[in-house]
């Protein structure tokens, strides 16, 4: 059986080169995202895109979700350029040529536990965790 999770992953066009250098070097990675995940391109914006699990067993050790782990860590440490079309839409006196890599995705990933929930990274993307009472 093992332990099961429900995981959410947003990919911002921002890290998206790099994201893609990560599948290209690991197929499980690869196949993970873009085989057994629920995927829709383009969320929320042209270039973003979002992956979902439900029920997976999401174990830092598996090769694929640990080539995750990396890309995610590579985003925490980055300072990212943004895009032509993003420094064209800034009207600010001075305008914004990097963001922080941890505004460009968003990883959310809750466990069977109540207590067992993971969030990283700050994207502005809807997703998130709500708990509730079903009766």
């Amino acid at each position: 059986m093992g332990y099961r999770s429900e995981v959410v992953l947003v990919v911002g066009k921002e890290v998206m080169p790099q994201f893609m250098v990560t599948m290209a070097k690991s197929a499980e990675a690869r196949a993970l995202c873009f085989d057994e995940a629920t995927r829709h391109d383009d969320y929320q914006e042209k270039g973003n895109m979002l992956f979902a699990w439900d029920h997976i067993k999401w174990y830092d050790s598996d090769e694929g979700i640990a080539a995750i782990g990396d890309f995610l860590d590579w985003c925490d440490s980055e300072h990212v350029p943004v895009s032509d079309e993003q420094k064209a839409q800034d009207k600010s006196p001075t305008p914004v040529t990097h963001v922080d890599g941890d505004e460009c995705y968003r990883f959310v990933r809750i466990g069977e536990e109540l207590e067992d929930v993971e969030c990283r990274g700050c994207g502005f993307w809807d997703v998130g965790v709500s708990r509730s009472i079903v009766f």
